[in-house]
């Protein structure tokens, strides 16, 4: 194998690792590592251990907790996190249709967005069980 081939093999080893930092996260759980697609490409969290994580650290991190409630991996955070993640989620969407909705317009329910986040978050809880 001549220089040129080296440099082909390495130019195209850097482009599929370079892509892969750009796109997934590899995340550390109990249960193994899990390669979680993120919701935008970036070079940021290439790889998370959240074996001990806590409230407030999926809180520092809404990316990582978006993109692995995204891939329905949501046994990934715990029970009580996904709780309030739902409600900040809910308490989030009724304020800005109240605010988008005229003063005698107002709905009680949040409709379809209510129940999707619920599913998601219900799907993703019920994958593991």
């Amino acid at each position: 194998m001549n220089r040129f081939e080296s440099f082909l093999i390495g130019l195209a080893a850097g482009i599929a690792t370079l892509y892969l930092v750009m796109h997934f996260t590899v995340v550390r759980a109990n249960d193994g590592f899990h390669w979680i697609p993120k919701v935008s490409a970036k070079l940021d969290l290439p790889y998370e251990d959240v074996r001990d994580f806590k409230s407030e650290h999926w809180q520092r991190r809404p990316g990582l907790t978006m993109s692995i409630l995204r891939a329905r991996k949501g046994y990934l955070i715990d029970d009580r996190t996904q709780h309030q993640f739902q409600q900040a989620t809910n308490q989030m969407i009724s304020q800005a249709r109240s605010a988008s909705q005229p003063n005698g317009m107002r709905s009680q329910s949040t409709g379809p967005i209510r129940s999707a986040s619920s599913s998601m978050l219900a799907g993703s809880a019920s994958a593991v069980r």
